[in-house]
């Protein structure tokens, strides 16, 4: 059964906290980005993703499979939307008590219809559809393989899905949100231009978001 909790979920900005690292396997990408390549010699044809990053990134209305960018960008972005609301709401930039969160936290958003660089949030409709957020503080922004129950990114990562439509043509469902569950990701590589990761999920919702990303970043 899909596990749901509130819908506030689907628009509430996603914060972060400081916690250790749980560690798998890998490296740092000290002194340029590292790319292990597939191991395995298989063609990466079948892998998900937008193109490529040799650009210098994503276009901000383009919609691709995944996106890479920084806290402070995604603040941006929910300012503008709260704006857009006639709401007052704010951005994601100051955590529990008062504190302030690094502005360099990397945002990783994926969703199966598709992520925008000039949208907080992607535009789910009823139908099974799902976002995935991986929110990374520095520590992690490195290659290697790393356990989505750490605290450090299980905390405020989490899953947006919609259910199916309540009636036949109706664009009325149910819907929520929550952790990710247990499963790895893996940074493959990460540069300036775009961020190639892996997420492996075990079965813990409905939808599987499983599959190698390759995430330009957000101008």
């Amino acid at each position: 059964m899909t596990r749901l909790t509130s819908t506030l979920c689907v628009l509430a900005p996603l914060l972060l906290a400081a916690c250790d690292v749980t560690f798998i396997d890998g490296g740092t990408n000290e002194g340029g980005a590292t790319d292990p390549g597939d191991p395995s010699g298989e063609d990466d044809s079948a892998v998900h993703g937008g193109s490529g990053g040799s650009d210098g990134g994503a276009v901000p209305g383009d919609p691709l499979p995944a996106i890479a960018l920084t806290r402070a960008q995604q603040d941006v972005l929910w300012d503008e939307y709260w704006a857009s609301q006639d709401d007052i709401g704010t951005s994601s930039s100051v955590g529990g008590g008062g504190a302030a969160l690094d502005p360099n936290d990397l945002f990783l958003r994926v969703s199966d219809l598709g992520e925008s660089c000039g949208s907080a949030m992607a535009r789910l409709t009823c139908g099974g559809h799902w976002e995935m957020r991986l929110v990374l503080p520095s520590a992690y922004q490195h290659v290697g393989v790393y356990d989505l129950e750490d605290p450090g990114l299980m905390y405020y990562s989490g899953m947006s899905v919609t259910g199916e439509p309540h009636a036949p043509g109706s664009d009325e469902c149910g819907g929520g949100g929550g952790s990710i569950g247990p499963g790895t990701l893996e940074i493959l590589s990460i540069d300036a231009s775009e961020v190639r990761f892996r997420v492996t999920l075990d079965a813990f919702w409905d939808v599987d978001p499983s599959g190698e990303y390759t995430a330009p970043r957000c101008p």
